[in-house]
């Protein structure tokens, strides 16, 4: 298994403005998984920690496809030692298992695109049985009484994302797939209880009035059982989409700027993913947070009413510090010839929420600030627009590329010179290909292709499980 330790990139000049073209590294991020199935063994996740600072200090998961598993799995092939130089493992953490839960304890919170099973089905399976930061086997203590049994301290950490992609991964929850043991955080600390109870019991629609999914129950608004409030392993944090950075969780120097994706098509209209800004603050310091106790557990009032800590509802005022662009899953406008009229109202729709990315791209890549892109490029060139199933081919992701190069400058040659991107989501063949070619093999030679002839200056790069990457 390679694992990779990435450079930095090189930036340019901007109108005289100074950019630093050696710059810290900002972000270490360890790739647990970065297919796009249909292998359940390699499905989007990565544990990411400000470059800075050590894994003990607090981790984010970035995805949740694979996780503890994956990681479990790596360590059997691959030493701690080179995944994770800077952790010394305490005694009796010896084996597989136990180091990659050792590393799972310091898991401060998840950060989600969306909600399908190769970006949650860790996360689901892990709640529940997220490890705690002691060093030995915990006791349960003894009941204090029959009311309010007292319960082991556990992590609760909170889930990210907007809030479409949030109450889809809710129906998850709901008592049948999987225990009710997940909440909702208040999207106002200040709220009164009673009346945001009030509130919840209606039935909307899942994306609000203009919503093209249709009506349905909405999960946030559910009446969760007192049992589940006291037995909490995770809460949910909404994201609002086109805001300033806010901040994450306040043991990271994390902040995030979220914008809504299209990918494909259900019988309730288009699928959303999102595209999310991460910014690591230079002083490697999380944001200081106004309220007494900014711990992300989960507390319960005697009326049994569950509250979380409203972590996703401050943003910062400035946007400071390097940035990295992951994508979630996504579409383009790109249609080859004589495909253009397949999809063409989805078509337009993802040209013009991507272009809206790509501007702010543009705008942190001149200003020195884009450290890298994740982006995915799931099917080679071949594959017609009508089984693309809202997803990238090369062709579709030199287009994208193109965009941001003539949102940079329209004239400059290799307006792009040095920018990494990093290719996710590849969907491994599962019969052989006439070339005797992997997908992998075929993807990343046609994108390089692309690039020798095009000439923007991106860097694209192969992600695969077991790199360690630090850009």
């Amino acid at each position: 298994m390679a694992v990779s330790v990435e450079g930095r990139p090189q930036l340019k000049k901007d109108k005289g403005k100074k950019v630093d073209h050696n710059p810290k590294p900002a972000f270490e991020i360890i790739v647990l998984g970065s297919g796009g199935g249909p292998l359940e063994t390699d499905c989007s996740g990565y544990l990411v920690k400000p470059a800075q600072k050590s894994w003990e200090d607090g981790l984010l998961a970035l995805e949740g496809g694979s996780g503890l598993g994956a990681l479990t799995s790596l360590l059997t092939t691959i030493p701690p030692t080179t995944l994770f130089p800077d952790i010394t493992f305490p005694p009796g953490y010896n084996s597989p298992i136990f180091q990659a839960a050792y590393v799972f304890s310091f898991l401060t919170c998840y950060l989600i695109t969306h909600a399908h099973l190769d970006h949650v089905q860790s996360l689901i399976m892990l709640s529940g049985s997220i490890p705690t930061r002691a060093t030995v086997h915990p006791q349960p203590p003894l009941p204090t009484s029959s009311d309010h049994p007292a319960v082991p301290s556990r992590p609760c950490p909170p889930i990210f994302g907007t809030r479409s992609t949030l109450e889809k991964l809710a129906l998850a929850y709901g008592g049948q797939i999987w225990p009710e043991i997940a909440v909702w955080a208040p999207e106002k600390v200040d709220q009164d209880p009673k009346e945001g109870a009030r509130k919840r019991r209606r039935k909307g629609k899942v994306n609000g009035d203009d919503d093209e999914e249709g009506s349905v129950e909405d999960p946030s608004h559910w009446e969760f059982p007192r049992e589940a409030r006291h037995s909490a392993c995770l809460s949910f944090a909404p994201l609002r989409p086109h805001t300033n950075y806010q901040p994450l969780h306040p043991e990271l120097p994390f902040s995030v700027s979220t914008y809504p994706l299209v990918h494909g098509l259900t019988s309730r209209g288009h699928y959303d993913s999102s595209a999310m800004f991460i910014q690591c603050r230079p002083s490697g310091e999380a944001p200081k947070r106004p309220e007494r106790n900014p711990s992300p557990t989960i507390s319960t009032n005697a009326n049994g009413n569950g509250n979380g800590n409203g972590l996703a509802n401050r943003t910062e005022d400035k946007d400071t510090g390097r940035q990295l662009l992951f994508f979630g899953d996504l579409e383009s406008s790109f249609r080859k010839p004589g495909e253009e009229e397949v999809d063409a109202m989805r078509k337009d729709l993802a040209g013009e929420m991507n272009r809206t990315i790509w501007t702010q791209a543009a705008k942190s890549w001149k200003e020195g600030k884009l450290a890298g892109i994740f982006i995915e490029c799931s099917y080679e060139s071949s594959r017609p627009a009508g089984l693309m199933y809202g997803h990238l081919s090369p062709p579709s992701l030199w287009h994208e590329m193109q965009t941001l190069a003539t949102i940079v400058s329209p004239t400059e040659r290799r307006p792009l010179e040095g920018l990494k991107v990093y290719i996710t989501h590849i969907k491994d063949n599962l019969t052989p290909h006439p070339s005797g070619r992997t997908a992998r093999e075929i993807i990343m030679s046609e994108l390089w292709e692309l690039e020798k002839q095009g000439r923007l200056g991106v860097e694209f790069i192969e992600t695969k499980r077991g790199d360690r990457i630090v850009i």
